[in-house]
C-alpha cells in the first residue's frame, strides 16, 4: 500500500509519496478571475493570464476547515491523474490539521477520508506534531513556532507530545501581512485593494523583519535614497511576467515591457509591515507578539523544562522566509528570558514551509518502535468502520 502525505495548510497543500524527494505544492484556493469570471481549482491558475483582481474562496477560516464544498473540489484535483494519480482504496493517507482542531471538524475530515475517498488507511495528526518528530537536534524538549497563512501557532513538545496547556495563538501571520501590505500602499501610492496575488508576490520578494526597527524608521524618513531600504517593485503586465519583480533583478523582462513599466515604490513598509508579528496592536490586535507567545509558552511548562524549551526553538511555516525573522526573534525572547539559554533556529536542509510534510515522510520511514505508525497511529478502513467516528477521534487524539 502506497503512502500519500497531504500537509493541508490554509495557504498551499504540500502533496507527495512518501517516496517523493519533493511534495507538489498546490493552492488550496478556489479562484475566480475578474474579467473572465472564468473559475479555477487549486493549481489550474496557473494556467490563467487573467491575474489581476482574482477572488479567492478558501476553504479555511481563522485556520479551520469549515467550507467543505470547496476543498473537495480541491481534493478531487489533487487525487486526480493529472496531479498525483492516486489510487484511494490502495493508499494509505497521512493527513495534517491545526494543533487544536475542532472534534467536529476532525470527525468530517475521517468521515471524507473513508466513505467518500474510501482510503485504505489513515493518519491524521498535527502539522506541528510531524515537525517536532522529525526534531535534527535529538533535543528532548522543542518549541515548535508555526508562522504559516491564517496564524501563528507556538506548540511545546516534551518527548515528542505537545503540552496542551502551554499551547498559545497569535492572529498575525502571511495573510495578515499580505492585508496590510494592500492597505498600506492602496493610500500612499497605487490602489492595490484587489490585487491579493500581486501584493503577496510583493510581500515575498520585498520584505524583510528589521532587527531594530526605529533605527531603519528614522533612516528611512531622512533619506530614501541613502538608506538603502528603497526598493522599486514592478508590477506585472501579465505578459511579460506574471508577478512582478523589483527593478534591477530581471533586467530583460524589464526591457521587453519597455514603456509599459508601472512602478510600485517600496520603503519603510518593507518592514514596517512584518513588525505587526511582534507588535500586533499596530494592525488593532489586542494580543502579544509572537515573541511575547513564545515566553508565555515556555514559562506555562513545568520549571524543569523551561532551559530545555528556550534552548529548542524552531521557527517553521511559510512566512518564516521573511529574511530577518530567526535572528529578531531570538534576540526579542532572549531580552525576557534568563541570559545565555535562548536558541532560535530553522530548519537546515528542508524549505520551512516543507517541514511538516518532510516530518511526516521521515517518521513514515523511522523503525523505531516509538514511532512504529503501521501499529500505534493508523487507522485502516475496516477498523473506522468497526469503532465509529467517535472513537477514531479519541484515538488520534492520543497522537497530538
Amino acid at each position: 500500500m502506497r503512502t500519500l502525505i497531504l500537509d493541508n495548510g490554509s495557504y498551499s497543500i504540500k502533496a507527495g509519496y512518501s517516496d517523493a524527494q519533493h511534495p507538489l505544492v498546490i493552492p488550496n484556493t478556489v479562484t475566480r478571475t475578474k474579467s473572465s469570471k472564468r473559475v479555477y481549482v487549486g493549481d489550474l491558475i496557473d494556467k490563467s493570464n487573467d491575474l489581476s483582481g482574482l477572488y479567492y474562496r478558501s476553504p479555511f477560516e481563522r485556520g479551520y476547515l469549515v467550507h467543505w464544498d470547496a476543498e473537495l473540489a480541491i481534493w478531487d484535483r489533487v487525487l486526480s491523474d493529472d496531479v498525483m494519480g492516486c489510487q484511494p482504496s490502495e493508499t494509505r493517507l497521512v493527513l495534517t490539521e491545526p494543533a487544536f482542531n475542532f472534534r467536529r471538524i476532525q470527525r468530517a475530515m475521517d468521515e471524507i477520508t473513508f466513505e467518500e475517498y474510501g482510503f485504505g488507511a489513515l493518519v491524521r495528526g498535527p502539522a506541528t506534531k510531524f515537525i517536532a518528530m522529525n526534531n535534527a537536534s535529538g533535543a528532548e524538549c522543542l518549541v515548535v513556532v508555526d508562522v504559516g497563512h491564517a496564524g501563528t501557532y507556538v506548540v511545546p513538545y516534551c518527548d515528542g507530545q505537545m503540552i496542551a496547556e502551554a499551547v498559545r495563538r497569535v492572529d498575525v501571520a502571511g495573510r495578515m501581512l499580505t492585508s496590510y501590505l494592500k492597505e498600506t500602499v492602496s493610500f500612499r501610492y497605487w490602489d492595490m485593494m484587489e490585487e491579493t496575488f500581486i501584493m503577496n508576490a510583493a510581500k515575498e520578494q520585498c520584505c524583510f523583519v528589521s532587527q531594530d526597527f526605529s533605527r531603519d524608521l528614522d533612516a528611512a524618513h531622512k533619506s530614501r535614497v541613502s538608506s538603502g531600504l528603497a526598493v522599486d517593485y514592478v508590477l506585472p503586465d501579465f505578459v511579460h511576467s506574471k508577478t512582478g519583480f523589483v527593478r534591477g533583478r530581471d533586467l530583460e523582462t524589464e526591457q521587453q515591457m519597455g514603456d509599459t513599466v508601472q512602478v510600485l515604490p517600496l520603503c519603510n513598509e518593507r518592514f514596517a509591515v512584518p513588525e505587526a508579528l511582534f507588535h500586533p496592536t499596530d494592525v488593532g490586535m489586542d494580543q502579544g507578539g509572537v515573541h511575547q507567545a513564545v515566553v508565555q509558552a515556555v514559562m506555562a511548562c513545568d520549571t524543569r523544562l523551561r532551559p530545555a524549551m528556550f534552548a529548542s526553538i524552531v521557527v517553521v511555516g511559510g512566512s518564516a522566509n521573511l529574511p530577518g525573522l530567526r535572528e529578531r526573534l531570538q534576540a526579542e525572547v532572549q531580552a525576557m528570558a534568563p541570559p545565555g539559554c535562548v536558541r532560535v533556529s530553522t530548519p537546515m536542509d528542508v524549505a520551512p514551509e516543507h517541514s511538516a510534510w518532510t516530518g511526516a515522510k521521515t517518521l513514515l520511514h523511522t523503525e523505531s518502535p516509538a514511532s512504529n505508525l503501521s501499529d500505534r497511529w493508523t487507522v485502516s478502513r475496516d477498523m473506522f468502520h468497526e469503532l465509529g467516528p467517535d472513537r477514531i477521534v479519541a484515538h488520534f487524539d492520543q497522537f497530538r
